[in-house]
This record gives structure tokens, sequence and C-alpha cells, in this order.
């Protein structure tokens, strides 16, 4: 299958203030792209990347999907939403800011949006006036399982047997997919996406988010895009020397039995696999990217625009002792790929790499002042076009434990993680409730596989990266009430 590649753009009449392009998909690890790993075919987002600005040490915060995203979509942290993970999400009555779509929509913008949000509860559309999903009810969204009802149980038939999440070995496997394009859940939301943009007609400037459910398992994918691959040239998770699974604030988490049993077996050919179809979902995404940027392109909504990239977490594939997808706060986990670009970025962002301390959290604030609009004061997260604002070290939360709760600051060089006895407000934590600690070597050690948090040597900076998370967490008091 030809990968497509954006036409040349079209020229209109500039309005003043420029249209957002928002694309997102979810489980997408770091490196999975083909500015990072040339294995990896991605053209859509390198070109993205080329010409735009990359910000390449960014981090979630939070590993999984519905506290990712709430925190992001509102411009807070996880412990300040109150969502710490995958359950039940904020009513539209208790909302603690405003969501970037209503923002953007109060301030005079069309605001569309296209797949995947996951608030975590069923809601209202949040902002978006436009709304496609194929997943996740919500009050006034157009929804596959309603408009396309055959095609959205054909998808539940060919991954019947993938498990919760399509997560299960199997779904990790995946297949050459037997459906056609449209019959998956992101083929679907292109499809409408791309309807949207070609009969659109609104003057105003847009604020467009479109937003993918893969390459997250099941790695079912629609044929001809492995073909861009071969198991031959697929490298896969090197295992490090343990005997058992060595990773203190994420022990028993993610399903351990379930993935060490069958992955501790698994042919070469598994996982040459599984790791392919993972790359190849990504080739299939990217894909999606450049046929809607080609129809914004030729609609001439891209001649003053900028453009977002970005997923919610990372995906382990195998690593730390047959570790997968999320719920761990190691690098491939919590490291995400941002990446702004657009005709309307400033000349002196273009063809950059930054590596400052960046969040997802920072995208809500970017954006905005991108647009001219003013900041909710209660966000949280730095301005990414501003050169003069950075932070010391980036932070990330983890509570897949009913008794603990575990956090990480992580420079470029060095990360810490601690764990402690597991209060209601963050903010009320101090070093006496520490239970646990690991230390990474993050330029020596970038698999991390060597815990020195007990290093005699390393005391002076585990205390001062010590006294920073425990600054963090100051700032994080609860704004939403109970939910």
């Amino acid at each position: 299958m030809a990968l497509y590649s954006c036409k040349p753009k079209v020229e209109t009449t500039i309005q003043e203030r420029p249209n957002i392009i928002f694309l997102m998909d979810d489980q997408h690890r770091w490196d999975a792209l083909g500015v990072e790993n040339d294995i990896v075919i991605t053209p859509t987002l390198d070109k993205l990347a080329n010409e735009g600005v990359r910000f390449t040490q960014a981090v979630c915060q939070a590993p999984m999907c519905i506290a990712s995203r709430n925190s992001m979509m509102f411009g807070l942290y996880a412990n300040q939403t109150g969502v710490l993970r995958n359950g039940r999400g904020i009513p539209d009555d208790k909302l603690p800011n405003k969501t970037l779509a209503q923002v953007f929509q109060e301030a005079g913008y069309e605001t569309a949006g296209f797949g995947k949000t996951h608030w975590g509860i069923r809601c209202s559309t949040r902002g978006f006036e436009t709304r496609f999903a194929a997943e996740v009810v919500e009050d006034g969204a157009t929804m596959m399982k309603d408009l396309d009802p055959d095609k959205k149980q054909r998808y539940l038939d060919e991954t019947i047997d993938y498990g919760p999440g399509e997560e299960d070995p199997s779904g990790y496997i995946g297949e050459t997919s037997a459906l056609p394009e449209g019959d998956h859940r992101d083929g679907w939301v292109t499809e409408k996406c791309l309807d949207y943009i070609k009969n659109r007609e609104d003057e105003r400037p847009l604020f467009m988010y479109l937003s993918f459910l893969k390459p997250h398992a099941g790695h079912n994918v629609p044929e001809g895009f492995e073909d861009h691959y071969t198991l031959e040239q697929t490298k896969y998770a090197e295992q490090p020397p343990w005997q058992k699974d060595n990773s203190p604030h994420a022990e028993g988490v993610n399903r351990r039995e379930l993935y060490e049993g069958f992955w501790k077996n698994a042919t070469e050919e598994q996982w040459k696999e599984m790791t392919m179809r993972y790359y190849a979902n990504c080739t299939w995404i990217d894909d999606m990217f450049g046929r809607t940027l080609a129809a914004l392109e030729e609609k001439g909504l891209l001649e003053n625009s900028i453009i977002v990239y970005v997923t919610d977490h990372g995906e382990m594939l195998g690593e730390r002792y047959y570790r997968f997808n999320k719920y761990c706060l190691y690098e491939s986990s919590i490291r995400v790929p941002i990446i702004i670009s657009g005709s309307a970025l400033p000349e002196e962002w273009k063809g950059q790499k930054d590596a400052r301390p960046a969040e997802l959290v920072d995208v809500y604030p970017t954006l905005l002042k991108a647009a001219g609009i003013e900041v909710p004061e209660q966000a949280v997260g730095m301005n990414l076009l501003e050169k003069n604002e950075t932070r010391t070290a980036s932070f990330c939360a983890l509570h897949e434990r009913e008794d603990e709760a575990s956090f990480m600051v992580r420079t470029q060089e060095h990360k810490l993680i601690l764990s402690f006895a597991r209060k209601e407000d963050a903010s009320a934590y101090s070093k006496t409730d520490i239970v646990g600690g690991e230390f990474y070597d993050l330029k020596n050690d970038p698999q991390e596989w060597n815990n020195l948090y007990d290093a005699d040597e390393l005391k002076t900076l585990i205390t001062e990266m010590t006294g920073l998370m425990m600054a963090k967490l100051s700032t994080m008091r609860k704004i939403t009430p109970d939910i």
C-alpha cells in the first residue's frame, strides 16, 4: 500500500487567529516514529517534526488512558482532577476547569471532535459542536454503534478473542485484519472527519480534534500496512537478567501472571509478529493523519494553522521482564511524543528539537496562547512556545495500588520514583510517608535495570530530587469535589 504524503498547500485568505489541528492516538511509544527509529515508517509525523518542533523529553502525567486524558484536556495534574486511574471520570456538573474544546468554543472557534476522548463517564460533548465517536458514549455525539451498527459488530466479532481492552496476548500478537478500513473504529472516524472537512462551510477559525484508538492493542492491522515491514528486520524487547519481576512500585499490577506466563514461552516469531504489528499500526495511523492533513490543505485550512500531535502514554511491548501496555513509571510507559508544527508556528521554532522537561499538561496553555486566548487561571502547565519557560524536572503519578501512590521526578539524566502510604490529598504527603524508592541513571542505564536508590555515592542527588518531589506534591491540592 502506498503511503500518503501531503499535497502542496492551497493559497487562501489568511484569518487572524490560527486554525488548531489536534492529532492524537493511544499508547504510542515515544520512539515509534521514523525520526527516532528508522525501522518505523511514519512519514506524516516525521514531516510535522522536521517542519516544526519536537519535544524529545516529554512525559505524560499518568500512564493510563482516562487519568492522562483528563489531565491533558483540563490542563491539571491527575491529583488535582481526582481522576487517578482508569476508573470513574468527572460528571459534567463537577468539572475542575474548562476543557480545551470549551475554551476554544467560547473564544469564537468552531469546534469539531472525532474519535477517542475517554472521559471515563457518560457525559456531554464538552465543547465540541460536531462530535463523532466509536467508543464511550457522549450525549450529543454521533456514535458508530448507532450510525453503522453492522460495521461496529463486524469489528467486535473480529476481536472477540482479544480479551479486555484487546490486551490479552492474542490481541498483542494480532493478525492481518480481514475487514475493510471503514469497519475499523479508527477508519470509521477518519471517514467521518474527511466528510466533515469536505463539506465544511463555517467561516470561524477551527479547533479540530482527531484522536485514534490505536496503536493500542489489538494489533489487527488493515491489509497492506504490514507489507512495509519484515519479521527478519524486527527487533523485540531484550529481557533483563532477572529470575522474577523487579519493579518495586509496579509489582503485581498489569496482569503480571497473564503476560509473564505466556510471553516467557512465546516463540521468536510471536515476539516479532507482536512488535511488527504494533509498528504497522503506527504506520496505518500515520497514513490516516496524512490523508486528513491533505484534505485540510485542499480546503485551505492549513494556510494559517497550528498542528499538534501527542499521545496519552507509552507502551512497554514486553520490556522489563515481560511487562506490557503501561501502568508503571518506566521510560517506555511515561515518555510521549509531542510535536508542534504548522504554518502559523513562529519561524524560530521550525525544524527544532527541544529537550526541556515537557509534559502533556503543557499542551493546554500552549495551544491557547498560540491562539491568543486567555488561559484559565487554574491551568498549571507552561507555554512550550516560550523559550524562557521551563521546569527543573518532569512529573508523573501512578495510583494502581489501593494502599500506595507512586510519583516520579525525571531529568534527562536521572529518575527518582518514590512510593508513599497513600493519602487522599497529595499536598499532605511528607517524607515520613515514603515506603519505598527507585533511582535510575538514565544516561548509563536507559533500560532502567539497575536500581541505585541505596547507593551511598548518590545520597546527595537523591535528597535533592526528593526535595523537588515534595515541593511539587505540595502544590497538588485536589480541585474537583468528590466524584
